[in-house]
């Protein structure tokens, strides 16, 4: 199968699995109808607050780009990388994983006359530094809450998987950077599995070794953005009168994130809403209505902010 067949089987599957999770959610008994009436029962105020906050999120995510990109050796205007870093935003609305606007970015970039590896190179140290924020603040919210995170015993089992996640991502990261410290991937075999990321990798390390306070700064910006994050949906769940304690719902958000993040559905539609359900009703009693409305409002809030995008980019290819 060629690879243009195999990416768009792989947008089938991942909307097929969306739409199995949004229908087996919809055919309970009574949910049509529950959610119907809390959605509209939600407060304005929040909803507004929790918009502006995911304004202030992507604002931030720009301006962590923009360091990497400066890092990168990557010459580019405010109005520029603004416009690709929309575009960007946009194309993640319908490509599946977090990852397809990265892939959007790097190809505007190209596309513009930036150099693709250093391009590439801005991305990877964007897409490090919001790993490792993830790292720090989900790990410390999981372990601050831990105690009322393991009262079920079936989300219990799930924080568990999460944590272990966290771990071994960081344990990668920190073995990945250590090989690359004494040398040891630039002498591995050219057919070496995983060879050529490594190497990227290397570079990425390179350059945040170097330029270590732009590094540190970046990754003080992104532990600011990424709670500011999960923050949008406890606004969304204030809207909706649900109020565990600010503490406790954060503390979910790390599960809920990684989990809709990952490559099975497009932009985490129906796997977001169902972990929703699942935590929330588990942890708090919330009402399976109630928990969806949480999660869409909350997705919307900053799911908006990249319809810009598609404008902006129109007037960067129209005043070049």
């Amino acid at each position: 199968m060629t690879e243009p067949k195999k990416s768009r089987a792989l947008v089938a599957l991942q909307a097929a699995v969306s739409l199995v999770l949004l229908a087996w959610l919809f055919s309970r008994p009574g949910f049509r109808g529950d959610l119907s009436s809390v959605l509209l029962s939600a407060d304005p105020l929040w909803l507004a607050g929790g918009f502006l906050l995911a304004g202030i999120v992507q604002v931030l995510c720009l301006m962590r780009w923009r360091i990497f990109l400066k890092m990168a050796g990557v010459d580019i205007g405010l109005q520029e990388s603004t416009g690709i870093f929309f575009a960007g935003l946009f194309c993640n609305l319908f490509l599946p994983g977090g990852a397809g606007g990265d892939v959007v970015k790097i190809g505007l970039l190209a596309a513009r006359g930036h150099d693709l590896a250093r391009s590439a190179l801005s991305v990877l140290m964007d897409r490090l530094a919001g790993s490792v924020s993830m790292i720090v603040l989900g790990g410390t919210l999981m372990a601050w809450q831990l105690p009322w995170l393991t009262t079920s015993p079936v989300v219990a089992g799930l924080v568990h998987v999460m944590a272990l996640y966290l771990l071994a991502l960081g344990v990668l990261i920190i073995l990945s950077v250590a090989l690359s410290a004494v040398g040891v991937v630039s002498r591995l075999p050219s057919r070496w599995p995983g060879r050529s990321k490594l190497l990227e990798l290397s570079g990425v390390y390179f350059q945040c070794a170097v330029q270590w306070p732009r590094t540190a700064f970046a990754l003080c910006l992104s532990l600011v953005m990424l709670c500011c994050f999960f923050m949008t949906y406890y606004f969304s769940a204030l809207a909706y009168s649900m109020n565990p304690g600010m503490g406790r719902f954060l503390a979910l958000m790390p599960t809920v994130d990684i989990l809709s993040g990952l490559p099975i559905s497009l932009g985490g539609v129906g796997v977001r809403e169902g972990v929703f359900v699942l935590l929330l009703g588990s942890l708090a009693s919330v009402p399976s209505a109630t928990a969806v409305s949480i999660s869409l409002a909350g997705y919307l809030m900053s799911a908006l902010w990249g319809i810009p995008g598609a404008f902006l980019w129109f007037l960067q290819r129209r005043h070049p």
